[in-house]
């Protein structure tokens, strides 16, 4: 096996997940929301091709090991003081052990074993990065056939430049990389409404019952 998914997620505490939900979520709807995202993404995500670890905030956490546990996956604690320093460094460490190695989220849920599958299909081709683009400027994937230290220090994470920078960071390398179609995190209020409608049994799963403000266009 030549392929590690690495799955980042945070460890469920209730009031530290999902807070910028908080506007319209109690903190245990948030926390519900996290809990589901990433059982959907992880039930989305099994595949033969690929070795999947699982990355959270805190490996001590019993629901992160009894989860990490029921998925047959290995657990990692995440090393850095920010996301780019965590990510690059299951990077490093997975492309120690792996030819290939893609790093997600779980608040993606479209994200499934075909869009791995085309990630690494990409990757085995030659080229040297991929990225899964997300509609708030930022990424839900990020695949690598080599370490490319640059796309992961100095970034503005959390804004709408993710992507933007990380293209040009790439380019400026001399770097080979393909973009996946565009993908939809559930970060922000209006991204409940979408995913009342595109994943209504997951969003009913949460026990969700509420008024969604028509005003808030921010991306998701």
């Amino acid at each position: 096996m030549d392929t590690c998914l690495c799955v980042f997620t945070k460890s469920p505490v209730c009031g530290q997940v999902k807070t910028r939900l908080l506007p319209v979520l109690t903190e245990k709807q948030a926390y519900d929301t996290h809990i589901h995202l990433m059982q959907h993404c992880l039930s989305q995500t099994q595949g033969h091709d690929w070795q999947r670890q699982l990355w959270a905030t805190d490996t001590s956490h019993p629901y992160i090991k009894e989860i990490a546990y029921r998925s047959e996956m290995t657990l990692y604690e995440q090393q850095g003081e920010n996301l780019g320093e965590r990510m690059a460094f299951a990077a490093r460490e997975s492309l120690g052990g792996f030819k290939y190695v893609v790093i997600i989220g779980t608040d993606c849920p479209s994200l499934d074993a075909d869009l791995i599958n085309e990630a690494v299909t990409k990757l085995k081709s030659g080229l040297d990065v991929v990225l899964g683009p997300a509609v708030d400027g930022g990424y839900v994937l990020v695949g690598l056939s080599l370490m490319v230290e640059k796309i992961f220090t100095n970034i503005e994470w959390g804004t709408n430049r993710v992507l933007e920078t990380t293209r040009s960071r790439l380019e400026e390398a001399g770097m080979n990389y393909y973009e996946l179609e565009v993908q939809r995190d559930i970060d922000r209020p209006s991204d409940l409404d979408y995913l009342q409608q595109a994943y209504a049994t997951l969003f009913h799963s949460i026990g969700v019952s509420l008024s969604l403000p028509q005003s808030d266009h921010e991306p998701g």
